[in-house]
């Protein structure tokens, strides 16, 4: 819908960058945490602003007041083109968990949430867990963890049967048994009907707000109502005369 507020604002370390004639943003992120990519692409940016998104240890991308895109810079290089000087900055969130070493010993009697506490404090990410919905079972043996701290993360989590995701704030925590619906999609969200792939899963087109992995969500369109989670996102976003939309895998 070309009614979109087709507008970006990119922040490295919490400077704004402001002289960009064009932003482009794609990537994809699905449930768990191995880190994904999303690549911005800024037209004729300024040298100062070149300088400070090359010398950058985070970018954050918004659309008005959500954040869309938050992580670690993994490169950042520039290329001609025949309309200026294009900067590519790859942008990977999860990427410091997936980095960050752990080495925890856990005594018996500690439950999944906590020993989740504790390998995310060790990881010195500052990533804090949001919330534990469902069950937390307590171990009733020691434990010891080394290795990736993403990793050591999912594998605690697998004992209650959980899955999860990073968002901009901290750790989500999906229980095997589900989440309620917080959200409601109807067709004025998206941008056309839902379709499904070849798994079942539905995909929905819309445009970039609030929508983030984990979330459990009711699609209703053209008088038929469904339900699921969340479980990929892709954003194609274009300042310009680009594509200009987001696409969420639900799983129903």
């Amino acid at each position: 819908m070309e009614s979109f507020d087709r507008t970006l604002s990119v922040f490295a370390d919490g400077e704004p960058v402001t002289s960009s004639a064009r932003t482009k943003l794609l990537g994809h992120e699905g449930l768990g945490l191995y880190p994904s990519l999303f690549m911005l692409n800024l037209l004729n940016l300024a040298e100062e602003d070149y300088l400070l998104l090359s010398r950058a240890k985070e970018v954050e991308v918004k659309h008005g007041e959500v954040v869309l895109v938050s992580g670690l810079v993994s490169d950042v290089f520039r290329n001609m083109k025949k309309n200026g000087t294009e900067t590519h900055v790859a942008v990977s969130p999860g990427l410091a968990l997936w980095e960050a070493v752990v080495s925890v010993d856990v005594e018996s009697g500690v439950s999944v949430s906590e020993t989740v506490r504790r390998l995310l404090e060790a990881s010195g990410t500052g990533i804090q867990l949001l919330s534990f919905p469902g069950e937390d079972p307590v171990s009733i043996r020691g434990q010891a963890f080394f290795g990736r701290a993403a990793e050591c993360i999912e594998e605690a989590l697998g004992k209650a049967g959980a899955r999860c995701c990073l968002v901009p704030s901290g750790l989500c925590v999906i229980p095997k048994e589900g989440l309620p619906v917080s959200m409601v999609l109807t067709e004025e969200d998206l941008q056309e009907a839902p379709a499904f792939n070849c798994c079942g899963d539905m995909i929905l087109r819309t445009g970039p707000a609030g929508w983030t992995l984990g979330k459990n969500v009711e699609t209703r369109y053209g008088g038929m109502s469904s339900k699921g989670l969340i479980s990929e996102r892709l954003l194609n976003l274009d300042t310009g005369d680009g594509p200009w939309k987001v696409e969420l895998v639900v799983e129903t």
